[in-house]
């Protein structure tokens, strides 16, 4: 029968190389015995503490509710999503011409905006793909349910930035000042661990501790979403939230190295505590809002935004004056002319009971403008965008400023793991942008802009001139034998009969079934949303932050507690 390991070791004796592996290998199960019991000694007295218990229920309960008004507000902003596309889809399939047809493209709620509410709901979600404007930003702002909007903003990230960063810091502030003023402290230095290992176990068993309130409002929040936000999760989504996990378990840690380098500093527990009480509040507080005001009070935000306005205005004088250098055959009431419009914008106009003189008109009208409004739309986008690139610089300087606190870094950090970022937004518009110029893309294949029916339904082989439908003859006619419009159109206005032959006509053959635009082959806005790993790269600076300030937290903190004086 083969020996086992401690037989093995048994019966090697002498003074050789096997006998000093075992006495190495007794010492370090020894050892190991030691921080094991060390850390489930910090598990058991923390666990007790009214501090634990008092941080785990109110951490719990208000993971619950935070998670239920979550969801119903994300539930309201998905149906809110559903409704605009259905609408979107449903005004496509009305259109008659070119000119109205405007696609809205939607994006669609974040489920993960439940744990980590970010900008959801402060940014627009609603972006129009049209000629006459380039649109660079989104409008439509969704917040579901306006009376919620408040309470949403309290989510799980803020809860565990908050309730939990506070109970991480009761934890450790006076786990060695605390020890020394019981006097276990300069018990704990005579035993075998050394001090960095001391240190390890009380620093572990906080941790683990601390691991357990985190659990249970996580659990919480996952299953109130569960039962209550119509949400389904793909892998995308259960990857996200592993990382949400990570994140929550390493800001944590890193709130407990505070505590623990604030208490090896000082020689009481009573001052460590107003120290990381300031320290929490300074964190959670002052930081996040003064990087929010700074860039404000320190820019010129007032004087780019007037800026990009005048210019604005310039381009919008300069349009102007273009396009009166170019006839437009609606100015005026004549025989050739259509007596039926709809205006819209300068180039989005649709009309019936035309004449053949009038369309033709109008073709080469629109053959003119159109390349103008696109030209001047793209530079007023241009104007724009110096604007928004003033206020991304704004928000860069935001976000640099935020690293003199863990907690903002940890909100920013959190926001890109949930999809709820700036840098989201930002696809968002990137993908919409990029839709526009396909969409132009395919007008430019159908040749809307040189076509009739850019502007109108009415078919190119027949004569649906209003004067012909109502009146019996053409525009030329009507010119020949010497009637004025405006008189002939007085006396239609007074003659009921006029109208009713008009509205048989159009009950005849104005059948909306028959006019719509054929759009079976317009391109499809597919949204995806940031792949995650694109999600990580960008918020690679908040994560190293996170991983590098815990390591160096810990060697101060272990440097302090070498030479601090355990009597």
């Amino acid at each position: 029968m083969p020996e086992t390991l401690s037989e093995k070791l048994s019966t090697q004796g002498g003074d050789g190389p096997s006998q000093r592996a075992t006495a190495d290998l007794r010492h370090s199960l020894s050892t190991t015995s030691l921080l094991a019991t060390l850390v489930l000694k910090e598990v058991h007295d923390l666990v007790l503490t009214l501090r634990f218990t008092v941080g785990t229920v109110i951490a719990v309960i208000l993971a619950v509710l935070a998670a239920y008004i979550g969801s119903l507000d994300y539930n309201a902003r998905l149906d809110s999503y559903q409704t605009k596309v259905k609408l979107n889809r449903e005004g496509l399939s009305r259109v008659k011409v070119y000119s109205f047809l405007n696609p809205t493209l939607v994006r669609p709620p974040e489920p993960l905006s439940i744990l980590n509410h970010g900008l959801e709901g402060r940014v627009g979600t609603d972006f129009e793909a049209e000629v006459d404007v380039e649109n660079t930003e989104a409008h439509g702002e969704n917040r579901g349910n306006e009376y919620l909007a408040v309470f949403s903003e309290v989510d799980l990230t803020v809860i565990v930035a908050v309730i939990l960063g506070l109970l991480a810091l009761l934890f450790t502030f006076d786990a060695v000042c605390g020890e020394r003023e019981a006097g276990t402290l300069k018990l704990m230095a005579t035993y075998s661990l050394a001090r960095w290992q001391v240190l390890l176990g009380k620093f572990w068993g906080a941790w683990v501790t601390l691991m357990l309130p985190t659990a249970l409002a996580c659990i919480a929040s996952l299953l109130v979403m569960g039962f209550t936000a119509h949400v389904q999760f793909g892998a995308q989504e259960v990857f996200r939230i592993g990382l949400i996990l990570i994140f929550y378990a390493l800001f944590l840690s890193l709130m407990l190295l505070v505590g623990l380098v604030i208490s090896s500093f000082v020689q009481r527990s009573s001052i460590a505590l107003v120290f990381a009480t300031f320290v929490w509040f300074f964190f959670v507080t002052i930081v996040p809002n003064l990087a929010t005001m700074l860039p404000d009070f320190v820019g010129k935000r007032a004087g780019v935004y007037e800026t990009a306005r005048a210019g604005l205005r310039q381009t919008d004088r300069e349009q102007e004056a273009a396009v009166r250098a170019v006839k437009d055959p609606r100015d005026g009431f004549s025989f050739h002319y259509a007596i039926s419009n709809n205006w819209g914008s300068l180039t989005e106009f649709e009309c019936n009971f035309g004449d053949r003189t009038f369309y033709e008109q109008l073709r080469q009208f629109f053959g003119q403008t159109i390349p103008l409004s696109l030209r001047f739309a793209a530079r007023r986008a241009d104007l724009w965008r110096e604007y928004i690139r003033y206020r991304y610089r704004q928000a860069a300087l935001a976000r640099g400023l935020s690293f003199f606190s863990p907690t903002a870094v940890f909100k920013n950090t959190l926001a890109y793991a949930s999809g709820t970022s700036e840098a989201d937004y930002t696809h968002f518009i990137d993908l919409a942008t990029q839709y526009r110029r396909t969409f132009l893309s395919y007008l430019q294949r159908k040749d809307a802009f040189n076509s009739r029916r850019w502007f109108t339904p009415d078919p190119p082989d027949q004569d649906w001139s209003w004067t012909v439908i109502m009146l019996g003859k053409t525009a030329e006619e009507f010119e020949a034998s010497g009637a004025k419009p405006d008189d002939v159109a007085n006396r239609m206005a007074h003659e009921p009969a006029f109208f009713s032959k008009f509205e048989q006509f159009e009950k005849g053959h104005m059948s909306d079934a028959l006019l719509r635009l054929p759009l079976g082959d317009l391109p499809a806005f597919n949204y995806g949303r940031l792949p995650t790993g694109a999600a990580v790269v960008k918020a690679a600076p908040e994560i190293s932050y996170l991983l590098v300030l815990n390591l160096v937290l810990f060697l101060v903190a272990f440097v302090r507690f070498v030479h601090y004086d355990v009597r």
